[in-house]
């Protein structure tokens, strides 16, 4: 029984190994590959041409990024001042009865602090 037994075994095992043996020279070629150490012939007509689709593309990625333009640093400052002081102006108009924050001209202190929230507003179509 024992001898049975380990024959089994035995036979078991022998086709495990010739698997792995069979596997391994494919396993090490794609282990090559992916630490490139595998030669120009080793790789694949398909991944020759993936591997060139995404140079390509990393090229018009870095291009696209420098073309890519930005606003000036004062650019945000500018319009958010404007808002608030747009804002400011208003509210100050309101709380006074139109005598301030020029005074004399009475409702056209809304014009002016309408006026100048609507240029912040403006400004930030552009705002990149």
């Amino acid at each position: 029984m024992e001898d049975a037994e380990e024959g089994k075994e035995k036979e078991s095992e022998v086709p495990k190994t010739e698997e792995k043996e069979e596997e391994s020279p494919e396993f090490d070629r794609v282990k090559a590959l992916l630490n490139q150490d595998a030669s120009s012939q080793d790789v694949p007509a398909s991944i020759k041409r993936l591997m060139e689709r995404q140079e390509d593309n990393d090229k018009r990625i870095k291009k696209a990024i420098k073309k890519a333009k930005t606003n000036p640093k004062w650019f945000v400052p500018v319009f958010a001042a404007l808002l608030v002081i747009g804002l400011a102006w208003v509210v100050v108009n309101y709380v006074t009865s139109g005598q301030y924050p020029i005074p004399g001209i009475k409702n056209w202190n809304l014009l002016i602090g309408f006026g100048l929230m609507l240029i912040g507003f403006i400004m930030t179509m552009w705002w990149k």
